[in-house]
């Protein structure tokens, strides 16, 4: 009984020291690939990272898809960030716009005008409006895509709008505050004060140049001149009657 204790406790030690023997091998061999792992790490060269996941609706992909009234287009999101203060260059803004359903902006808009828009973010900054499509639509078209009061400038610039040149203020105080007084109504109480009474004044001018011209008027006019002697029909007469007198 004793023996087999004894051969028991043999067969126990053996196995034990063969386990121990088969993790030390696994743990030298997983040294060996991670310091292989860490050496080409090293090797490789390092490039730009790539962007992480955005936190807008849409999945994460380089291309963005936008519905105009049923035409479907695609875009880079790169293309689009270009001009990040405008309405589809800001991920914020036109996420108001995103169908989560169909992965796509929606957008009730102009489809010819959408063809001017779409090529102004793939030009780098090109506007140009399309042949059939009037210039106030157009323009309502550039605000609500929100590319900013200098590209509208500049658009306008190019349709052949005269620009308008600000014009210095004068250099003194009491000169700032009249010409304010005159030119900007909006500045102040009394520039409003200021501006209704010239209104007034141009109004008053017309109503009294339109009442001039009615019969009524003109005639009671024509008598007081032929009462002073002052019609130039009657005074032409009488100049005549006395020249063929002296004749």
């Amino acid at each position: 009984m004793h023996n087999q204790d004894k051969a028991g406790g043999g067969v126990d030690g053996e196995k034990r020291e063969a386990s121990e023997e088969a993790s030390e091998e696994r743990k030298q061999s997983k040294d060996k690939l991670n310091k292989l792992e860490r050496e080409s790490s090293e090797k490789e060269p390092r490039g730009p990272r790539r962007p992480g996941p955005r936190r807008s609706g849409w999945a994460l992909s380089e291309r963005l898809a936008i519905n105009v009234s049923g035409m479907r287009y695609e875009t880079q999101l790169r293309t689009l960030a270009q001009f990040p203060d405008s309405l589809l260059g800001d991920p914020r803004r036109r996420l108001r716009y995103f169908d989560p359903l169909r992965n796509e902006l929606f957008l009730d808009r102009n489809r010819v005008c959408f063809d001017a828009i779409l090529y102004f973010y793939q030009s780098g900054g090109r506007l140009r409006r399309p042949a059939n499509v009037p210039l106030d639509m157009f323009l309502e078209e550039l605000r609500f895509y929100e590319l900013g009061e200098e590209i509208i400038d500049r658009f306008k610039a190019d349709e052949g709008f005269p620009k308008e040149e600000e014009r210095p203020l004068p250099p003194q105080k009491w000169q700032q505050r009249i010409w304010m007084l005159f030119e900007y109504p909006e500045s102040s109480g009394g520039a409003r004060i200021i501006a209704i009474i010239s209104v007034m004044v141009i109004i008053l001018s017309i109503l009294i140049f339109c009442l001039e011209t009615m019969p009524e008027f003109r005639n009671e006019k024509e008598r007081r001149e032929v009462r002073t002697g002052c019609h130039p029909l009657t005074s032409l007469g009488e100049g005549g009657e006395r020249v063929r007198n002296r004749a």
